[in-house]
């Protein structure tokens, strides 16, 4: 990669040219739609009754009017799809609220509720958006109305009326509506209401309801329904401006050494930008070649724009990569390319060197553009390989022995007696076996011979014996392997104790206190513990009858 250090590993470059662009960033881009939450998804905490627009985020009332937030992690009046008001299932999503449109609550009286969200750009003066949003009268509704629509300010808009619970005056009709003298009667689906708007300049709030007196409505009346009112679930807002909300530009060439800056300051003021390398600085200079990109969340979705900066094709030398030298040999170096000059590390200008020792190697050569480039190589210095398995060796059956040679380079291969190229082997059975390690300068090879053997604890005790000094069979003894701490006990039918020893070898002879005991049946036990091949000693206690006949 291009570099200023003549001394690092490999590959470094250096290209003296100093050369600076800088343009600002076209505004604004089609499919981005600017309204935050717009499926009304996201939640200060879950609505647990009617009014709580507030819970709902970046939603508000503008009045006193009580917008109702209703999603499905409420089982209860403000659910999805059952709630207070009838079924509907959200139209995407788990949540979408609810206004009252129209309601007779008084002669003098044209109560009403809006819902107004914010967009995280300011809309720009002459620039188009298709705005549009669903709508699907509630069942319990007595009443259908028409000319509900969107208005948009660069203020939140103030809603009238002694109680400011009624109509929000906006001096004509709203920026978008469903059409005048037909009423929305849809109780079954969500029906779109959509339209495009070109901006005054400034906008940042989005207003939705019904903006029209009760003098100049068009109603609808559902005679089977009691509740005085015209109430309306909304859903999946949109607001999508035809331009593009960022722009890098097209994919560009810039020489190495030179730089290219881009000006993010005049974007949206509502929404924190952030490149690819996570920084969020208005103002970026790039002066490497790669893709760079800047994102965001905007309004109900995330974004991404990115642009490619490159170099001109690189001029195509290159040293050998890094390699390894033996003892008594040498290495040469060839560069590839044609260049105007060529200077080493220790000042020679041939194009190609030959090296003798370990160490760092650099070459900078000049093109014909009086441009420089350096490359780098690492020479390693390598001997025959040199290891050892360890001695031979044996161990119980059921555990492992680990094989490893203490060698571990990129430089060296490893060969096992079962062709295997592992640098560690580890071994379980007994056996022959053996390693060949090799590198650019030599092999070698080791044997190691492994030997196993049952290291299990072995119990045996005889059932009887004859102390009559025949010399056959007069003492009783227990055989065992793989076990130490070995304590034995005789007792006679009625419990005593005639007879303790805590060596294997030593067996009871027939007598109690000198006197050979009686013919008959005794109890022996046995205390020890076992040496398993696993290591994991336990005390163990047995016991048996073992017969004394004349």
């Amino acid at each position: 990669m291009p570099g200023t250090e003549t001394n690092m590993s490999s590959k470094q470059y250096i290209r003296s040219l100093v050369f600076l662009m800088a343009f600002p960033i076209a505004f604004l881009a089609s499919g981005q739609n600017l309204v935050r939450n717009c499926q009304f998804e996201s939640m200060q905490s879950c609505p647990n009754a009617s009014g709580q627009i507030n819970k709902c985020r970046h939603w508000i009332s503008p009045g006193e009017g009580t917008p109702d937030f209703v999603h499905s992690c409420n089982n209860g009046n403000v659910g999805v799809p059952n709630n207070i008001w009838g079924y509907q299932e959200a139209r995407s999503g788990s949540a979408y609220v609810n206004i009252i449109s129209y309601s007779i609550l008084s002669a003098n009286r044209e109560y009403r509720e809006y819902v107004c969200g914010i967009l995280d750009c300011d809309m720009q003066a002459g620039m188009v958006y298709d705005v549009s949003f669903y709508l699907s009268c509630a069942d319990g509704s007595h009443y259908a109305v028409d000319g509900i629509g969107a208005w948009f300010s660069a203020e939140i808009p103030v809603q009238g009326g002694s109680n400011s619970d009624e109509v929000i005056d906006i001096g004509g009709a709203p920026h978008i509506s469903s059409p005048d003298g037909i009423a929305n009667v849809n109780k079954e689906d969500w029906v779109k209401i959509e339209g495009s708007y070109t901006a005054q300049g400034g906008e940042r709030f989005i207003t939705i309801g019904n903006f029209k007196y009760n003098s100049n409505l068009t109603l609808h009346d559902f005679t089977s329904w009691s509740a005085n009112i015209a109430s309306y679930y909304i859903d999946d807002v949109s607001v999508v401006p035809r331009e593009a909300v960022i722009d890098l530009g097209p994919d560009t060439t810039i020489c190495p050494g030179s730089s290219i800056t881009f000006d993010v300051e005049n974007l949206c003021n509502n929404v924190e930008l952030v490149w690819e390398d996570g920084s969020t600085e208005l103002t970026r200079t790039i002066t490497e070649p790669g893709t760079y990109g800047i994102g965001g969340f905007i309004g109900c979705s995330n974004f991404y724009e990115e642009v490619t900066i490159s170099f001109p094709p690189e001029p195509g030398f290159f040293l050998p990569g890094d390699t390894v030298i033996c003892p008594g040999r040498i290495i040469e170096i060839p560069s590839e390319g044609s260049y105007a000059s060529y200077q080493w590390h220790d000042g020679s200008e041939d194009p190609d060197y030959i090296a003798d020792t370990e160490g760092t190697y650099w070459l900078t050569v000049t093109d014909d553009y009086g441009c420089h480039y350096t490359d780098t190589l690492v020479i390693e210095g390598l001997s025959d390989p040199v290891f050892d398995l360890g001695p031979d060796t044996i161990f119980c059956l059921g555990q492992s022995i680990r094989l490893d040679p203490g060698i571990d380079s990129s430089f060296h291969s490893f060969l096992w007696n079962d062709n295997s190229r592992g640098i560690v082997r580890v071994i379980s059975d007994s056996g022959v076996y053996w390693l060949r390690v090799s590198n650019p300068c030599g092999e070698m090879t080791d044997t190691i011979m492994i030997g196993t053997f049952n290291c299990d604890p072995a119990f045996e005790a005889p059932n009887a014996f004859t102390p009559n000094a025949d010399g056959l069979n007069d003492v009783f003894k227990l055989k065992a392997e793989n076990i130490s701490n070995f304590s034995m006990f005789i007792f006679d039918r009625w419990g005593t104790m005639i007879f303790e020893s805590n060596q294997i070898d030593d067996g009871w002879d027939g007598k109690f206190r000198g006197q050979v005991v009686a013919s008959g049946t005794y109890v022996w036990m046995a205390v020890y513990n076992t040496s398993p091949a696993d290591g994991q000693s336990q005390r163990v206690k047995t016991r048996g009858l073992v017969t004394v006949l004349r």
